[in-house]
């Protein structure tokens, strides 16, 4: 789904000596498969506010992670007759949200599909033709819901997949819990969806940068440009660290919801600005899947959404695309 966002507040000073008495707090671990980093600035009970953000970790962890064998998410794929948690109908909710924005683009019933191309946790293995067309009758978000006591009512062999989504929630929550908690100036980092509250001691923006394309996924991050966060949620979704090779093609980790298949566009990455971390979650994973031209479409007509693409031209030399808004905010390093 996702690679992590180089948040340059983490790793940088202040540009002005800081004035401010409050205390610089960093929270750092490991969760859903990935890694968690927060900072924030206050005076508050930090042995309080760290128990509670690993609560709220754990307890997504244990509803959605597709590496915990002990999920529901994992029990329900399984064929599971479970009652969901709050957690859950919560993701599944702002899924089907998103779902209907883009007219299917983000789907999260793609988990058998995602499963088999070796995207989740199993291994890589050759994908027929047959299999996809299979699978893809289990693809259809409007055929998912929860029935009045509580269990989820859907097609038998349809498996969910919550991690185009659940990275961007967890953001959230813990961002609503900082604030609930009297923390005004922070930053939140799950898995690379960021949301970010206030400024730094120096009055400034908290700060984050956009990764360059790779040549692979081995290759040395490079960013060539930042952009400042005012309460705002950057998520950037990339097809050029998270794919598979076969007979020299290379094939993103992104799956077209309509064909089965990965994308074989040339849209290599994209960033989205939104309100909230699970919108540009969600919107980073479909405009992925929809491609330059109907991403473009979209913001033209959802112009609360900002977002900036890198992409190959018909020469295979790398271009960049961004609305109006995002340009606005974009800063060249060491500029």
């Amino acid at each position: 789904m996702l690679f992590p966002l180089c948040v340059m507040a983490f790793l940088g000073g202040c540009n002005k000596a800081s004035t401010s008495s409050k205390a610089r707090i960093t929270l750092d671990g490991l969760t859903q498969g990935s890694y968690f980093h927060i900072v924030y600035y206050g005076d508050q009970d930090n042995g309080k506010i760290k128990q509670g953000i690993d609560s709220i970790l754990s307890a997504v962890d244990n509803s959605l992670s597709l590496w915990n064998e002990n999920s529901l998410l994992t029990r329900i794929n399984k064929g599971e007759n479970a009652v969901v948690d709050k957690i859950f109908r919560d993701n599944l909710a702002l899924s089907y949200e998103i779902s209907t924005l883009t007219d299917g683009a983000f789907d999260v019933t793609i988990g058998g599909l995602v499963k088999i191309y070796g995207f989740a946790n199993k291994e890589r293995r050759k994908v027929s033709e047959q299999e996809v067309q299979h699978l893809l009758q289990y693809v259809d978000y409007n055929k998912v819901s929860i029935s009045e006591d509580g269990h989820l009512i859907k097609q038998s062999g349809t498996e969910l997949d919550f991690n185009a989504i659940a990275q961007g929630y967890t953001t959230d929550i813990i961002s609503d819990y900082l604030i609930s908690m009297g923390v005004k100036d922070f930053i939140v980092d799950v898995g690379g969806e960021v949301f970010a509250q206030g400024t730094k001691p120096d009055n400034q923006l908290w700060t984050v940068a956009i990764e360059e394309p790779a040549a692979d996924s081995l290759s040395e991050a490079k960013y060539n440009y930042t952009i400042g966060l005012d309460n705002q949620s950057i998520v950037t979704s990339g097809s050029y660290r998270k794919y598979y090779e076969e007979n020299g093609v290379k094939y993103s980790h992104t799956i077209d919801t309509k064909s089965g298949k990965p994308v074989t566009h040339t849209l290599l990455s994209v960033s989205v600005l939104a309100d909230k971390s699970y919108k540009a979650d969600g919107l980073a994973t479909a405009f992925m899947v929809m491609g330059l031209d109907k991403s473009k479409a979209f913001l033209s007509e959802h112009k609360e959404y900002e977002a900036y693409f890198i992409f190959n031209d018909e020469q295979g030399k790398y271009k960049t695309y961004a609305t109006e808004g995002f340009k606005k905010k974009l800063k060249k390093v060491n500029q």
